[in-house]
């Protein structure tokens, strides 16, 4: 059974999570291999599930105005896909949401990403318009979940 806590930004198993995703986004959507994330506000909070000692899954929120956080960098280890470790990333991510005032948690992934539509569909998030920077990238859908 997985564990789900907050970390530091700088926490070296986060970073090397982090560094994962990248490796993995720059196959996937064919990017540049330098390409690096853009920087998350300050204030974002990051969290890291665990398997023992072993970081399998992290992703950050971040405000983005007031009352609506952002759903960042989900990313889960190939070997832990299909199991409890994303939900329990999501639903720790509307906690940490909702401890900072949020009342609407959003988030944005791709189209050719099923199995991460079907997460946050299956978690209570609905479409919505795409927000900027995402509003004309056709390859972005957008969801959003009222933070009860």
């Amino acid at each position: 059974m997985a564990t789900v806590a907050e970390c530091p930004a700088d926490d070296g198993l986060l970073l090397a999570l982090m560094t994962a995703m990248t490796a993995e986004l720059i196959v996937v959507h064919d990017l540049p291999p330098d390409v690096r994330p853009h920087p998350l506000d300050p204030a974002s909070r990051y969290l890291l599930a665990h398997d023992g000692p072993r970081a399998i899954g992290c992703c950050a929120v971040e405000p983005v105005e007031p009352g609506v956080s952002e759903l960042k960098r989900l990313f889960v280890a190939p070997d832990a896909r299909g199991t409890d470790v994303p939900g329990a990333l999501v639903a720790e991510s509307e906690r940490l949401a909702r401890g900072q005032g949020a009342r609407r948690l959003r988030l944005e992934t791709a189209r050719h990403q099923p199995a991460a539509i079907r997460l946050y569909e299956r978690a209570g998030y609905r479409r919505v318009p795409n927000f900027p920077p995402h509003e004309s990238d056709p390859e972005s859908i957008c969801y959003e979940k009222a933070l009860g």
